[in-house]
């Protein structure tokens, strides 16, 4: 993708006469995105729109079961998709995953004792 700099590059170059496909190979673009941005006279804009997950409505709901003590995921994606959540159990996984290492130790009820 072009940046301003890559514009004004294309600018200079057009105007010094030198052809589209050398311009693009100095930028190592591909000619059709120099002659792309010469129709459009100006450098393309900014679109980086992040789009949200489909697990973003559902995140407070997930954060309620894991402080009450579920932290099966599959318990989970069942109580959020019953809730209308369609979205894949590995969303569901990833987002749990760095909150499951935060999570206190759990304590196991024996006692282990060796013997030599």
């Amino acid at each position: 993708m072009l940046n301003k700099e890559d514009f004004a590059v294309i600018e200079a170059l057009k105007k010094r006469g030198v052809y589209v496909k050398d311009i693009a190979q100095e930028l190592g673009v591909y000619p059709k995105t120099v002659s792309r941005a010469i129709q459009r006279d100006s450098a393309p804009a900014h679109k980086a729109k992040r789009q949200g997950s489909k697990l973003d409505p559902y995140k407070g709901r997930v954060d309620e079961l894991l402080s009450a003590g579920v932290w099966n995921a599959m318990v989970i994606f069942r109580e959020i998709e019953a809730e209308g959540y369609d979205g894949s159990t590995t969303i569901l996984r990833e987002y749990i995953a760095p909150k499951r290492a935060l999570r206190a130790g759990r304590a196991t009820g024996g006692s282990c004792l060796l013997s030599f």
